[in-house]
């Protein structure tokens, strides 16, 4: 007998995520959970919410959970970011310098916040993200003409077909993160220097990261010779990717 919403028992499907996730690599996904709980997929949607909302439990990709957060989990405003996207079970995460401030040589104060958002749903996550005190600006040309402040989201709207393997639950890998960034540092002004950036992919590269994936993004989103031009691969073109170059090298 499938269990009814209005009887659900949150503290069910936390103890089941949990030992689900013993079982299974530290995550439970929704198919193990429904057999395990008997729970139509729309009364384990909302129990899960609760619970993510709650800061219970974790989605670690569309479709696995934890109560154990991800080692690279945000913090600060960030943090409350994915919680929306997270609520709303919007198909958006949370990219760029958030998802990179680790592999940083300094810590960049005065930086917007980036969200990718699968069309449909922009205008959903900018509602939402706005009635939790958040600045929403569309990137794009003059996004950012004014000063940026530390509740300032920038939202830019892409489909995600084929870009999803790139993205943990609501938030972006480091090398879908670093190509948004670069991106939006160039499309939207973001106030984010050329040569920073440089030095955010040495470190990633340094740390083994996906350098397939990377690769694969940068191309299918326009931005391969500039992580080519970075990498010492191919010579730089303009200033900028001279920047970016001698970031890299430095």
């Amino acid at each position: 007998m499938i269990v009814p919403a209005s009887i659900l028992d949150t503290s069910d499907v936390v103890g089941a995520v949990r030992k689900l996730a013993a079982q299974h690599g530290g995550t439970a996904s929704i198919a193990e959970l429904r057999a395990e709980l008997d729970l139509s997929e729309r009364t384990l949607h909302r129990g899960l919410s609760r619970l993510i909302a709650a800061g219970t439990l974790f989605r670690v990709s569309r479709d696995r959970y934890s109560d154990n957060p991800p080692a690279d989990a945000p913090t600060g405003e960030a943090k409350k970011i994915v919680r929306v996207i997270e609520r709303l079970d919007a198909d958006a995460h949370l990219s760029g310098y958030d998802v990179l401030a680790g592999f940083g040589h300094q810590f960049v104060y005065e930086y917007p916040h980036l969200v990718y958002c699968h069309p449909p749903h922009a205008d959903g996550v900018a509602g939402a993200l706005a009635s939790s005190g958040f600045v929403v600006l569309a990137a794009g040309p003059g996004a950012l003409r004014g000063p940026v402040m530390p509740r300032t989201v920038l939202l830019r709207r892409q489909p995600l077909i084929g870009s999803r393997a790139l993205v943990r639950g609501a938030v972006a890998t480091p090398e879908k993160a670093w190509v948004d960034l670069l991106r939006e540092t160039r499309r939207s002004d973001v106030p984010f220097g050329y040569g920073e950036l440089g030095r955010l992919l040495r470190a990633m590269s340094d740390q083994q990261i996906n350098a397939r994936a990377l690769r694969g993004y940068a191309r299918r989103t326009g931005y391969a010779d500039w992580l080519l031009a970075a990498t010492g691969e191919r010579p730089p073109d303009g200033p900028a990717q001279i920047q970016l170059a001698a970031g890299y090298a430095a």
